[in-house]
């Protein structure tokens, strides 16, 4: 698979980001109690935007300013290191990196790491997460099941870790790697970054054993046609390491149903120059045959785009706006190709649409 590895940042006026906190401040009351829970939900909102790093700072200044002062000391011991708050520590590592001074970006990011452990680490009560949004959570609940009840960590932990894994892989720290990405999953079990870069930890380290298991856990939380067709495409990689031809082909061809890849092309004619046979796309039979005999079910989770189309229908009930209504209908549709699901999508494009010419 051809994996995009870098870190971006990226940078636009001070307009935009001024803009964006004006629009932000609109929704404060005055109670603090809801703005510091109005301002985490926002902080949610932006945590993706391409001038997420001002904007988060920002909002985490004005989240500061509302904690009551007693509680100010606490939090600077919970939330600072090296006199950067977290999610500044992070963005510096990204700059490290962009910088190619990988070295240091793994330094800094191995303080993040230690002090996820001493700060946010989980409590006989509660699990402590890294949940990203209102899909997470309810895969999380519905794929996982707890017993524990869970509290949301005020930074993206997964992510950072998962970043931080994937240094240490291109440093060939392949054992201190697996520890870091098994971390990363903790805080997110239904986040597939760390999960597929574990996998790539498992190919250097040679443990086809591992790597299927890691492979059979991420289809069970995989949410979209790219993640999928990644997962069979490192199937067809394991039965390769196992010599395994046929069924390598199998779910190479079955990857390439959900998205387009042109290594695949490549890997096809490796396993052609090894048995030296023609390779033709395989029956369908066959290719259901290789997915029972490795134990994996063909296809997406139900559990997973039930969920998101649960959360659309509430939208739905609740007048949410129509891209928040969107996001949901999206990710079902792409995974089932209901044409029920395609005529609520239309629906609300359209609604879209008319709101953005307004």
């Amino acid at each position: 698979w051809i994996r995009q590895r870098h870190i971006h940042i990226h940078k636009r006026s001070n307009i935009m980001v001024d803009n964006i906190i004006e629009e932000i401040k609109k929704g404060l009351n005055g109670d603090k109690y809801h703005d510091v829970k109005y301002l985490q939900h926002q902080a949610d909102v932006y945590k993706n935007h391409e001038n997420a790093g001002e904007i988060l700072r920002i909002l985490s200044e004005m989240t500061f300013d509302l904690v009551p002062e007693e509680q100010k000391e606490i939090l600077r011991k919970t939330m600072f290191i090296k006199g950067m708050r977290l999610d500044e520590a992070f963005s510096k590592a990204n700059d490290f990196v962009k910088e190619k001074k990988i070295e240091k970006a793994a330094e800094l990011l191995g303080e993040i790491e230690k002090h996820a452990d001493e700060y946010f680490s989980d409590t006989d009560e509660k699990l402590l997460l890294s949940l990203r949004n209102p899909l997470d959570e309810y895969i999380y609940m519905q794929i996982f099941k707890p017993e524990k009840k869970h509290d949301r960590t005020p930074f993206d932990f997964s992510h950072y870790l998962s970043a931080y894994g994937y240094l240490l892989v291109e440093m060939r720290q392949y054992d201190e790697a697996e520890k870091v990405l098994k971390k990363a999953i903790k805080y997110n079990p239904v986040n597939v970054e760390p999960r597929f870069e574990l996998a790539e930890t498992y190919k250097v380290q040679m443990s086809p054993d591992k790597l299927i298991e890691c492979i059979k856990e991420t289809l069970k939380i995989a949410r979209t046609p790219y993640e999928i067709a990644r997962c069979y495409c490192d199937l067809g990689y394991y039965c390769v390491e196992i010599k395994d031809y046929d069924s390598a082909v199998c779910f190479y061809y079955e990857s390439l149903i959900y998205a387009p890849n042109d290594a695949i092309t490549g890997e096809l004619h490796h396993i052609m120059s090894i048995t030296k046979k023609k390779i033709v796309p395989p029956l369908r039979e066959e290719v259901l045959a290789a997915f029972k005999k490795y134990d994996v079910v063909n296809g997406p989770n139900p559990e997973v785009y039930n969920v998101a189309y649960s959360l659309a229908q509430y939208c739905i009930d609740k007048n949410a706006g129509p891209e928040e209504i969107l996001y949901y209908l999206r990710i079902t549709y792409d995974l089932t190709h209901n044409p029920e699901v395609k005529e609520l999508l239309d629906k609300y494009e359209e609604m879209a649409k008319d709101l953005k010419n307004e």
